[in-house]
């Protein structure tokens, strides 16, 4: 019997206790939906390797496929290209590194995040035709649909500016373009033994 009363003096307690709905108050059961924006740069790095962590540095290397300019002011000689191409199998390399980043915007409703692969790219072309100077280049990354990051490792803010100290002194140690020991592939394994 007293087992009963304590139940029953309980449960009093605890609808009392309980918030109440009010019938007249306006209550928002809207589902909150937030936008995901991914940057083409994002995008691209996440296809070469899924699990990217915000906030975190990775590093990558860019090959541009046989067949598509290098661009950027480079002057290679079409038979220097193609020793190049039969030595490496591909037109040129570079190597990105950069940060995950994502940025919130809006409120509630409106709130959207937006997914970034902030990234340097770092690579060597061949400046004039004679003497064939070589040049440091360190672009922002921008995604081309030709062009597929393959994937290095994690890295971090210092190996990133390692490797950018890497590539000036590489060509500043190395000023004359050769297909044989100084070209575009020499230049990118110097930069990723520092972004490693």
């Amino acid at each position: 019997m007293q087992f009963s009363y304590l139940l029953s003096a309980f449960l009093a307690t605890l609808a009392i206790a309980s918030p109440v709905a009010n019938p007249n108050q306006d209550y928002d059961v809207g589902l909150t939906t937030r936008t995901t924006e991914d940057t083409a740069e994002y995008k691209a790095a996440v296809a070469a390797h899924g699990g990217l962590t915000k906030d975190k540095y990775y590093y990558f290397t860019l090959e541009w496929p046989l067949g598509q300019p290098v661009g950027d002011g480079d002057k290679e000689s079409n038979d220097e290209l193609k020793e190049l191409q039969q030595k490496l199998g591909f037109e040129h390399i570079g190597v990105v590194v950069g940060k995950v980043t994502e940025t919130d915007s809006g409120k509630g409703k409106n709130k959207k995040t937006k997914r970034d692969f902030k990234a340097t790219l770092y690579h060597m072309t061949k400046k004039n035709v004679n003497p064939g100077d070589t040049e440091f280049k360190s672009p922002n990354y921008k995604a081309n649909s030709g062009q597929n990051l393959k994937w290095g490792g994690e890295s971090s803010s210092k190996k990133a500016d390692a490797g950018k100290k890497a590539g000036k002194d590489y060509v500043d140690d190395n000023k004359i373009y050769k297909v044989d020991g100084n070209n575009c592939n020499d230049f990118a394994n110097a930069v990723l033994k520092a972004v490693k």
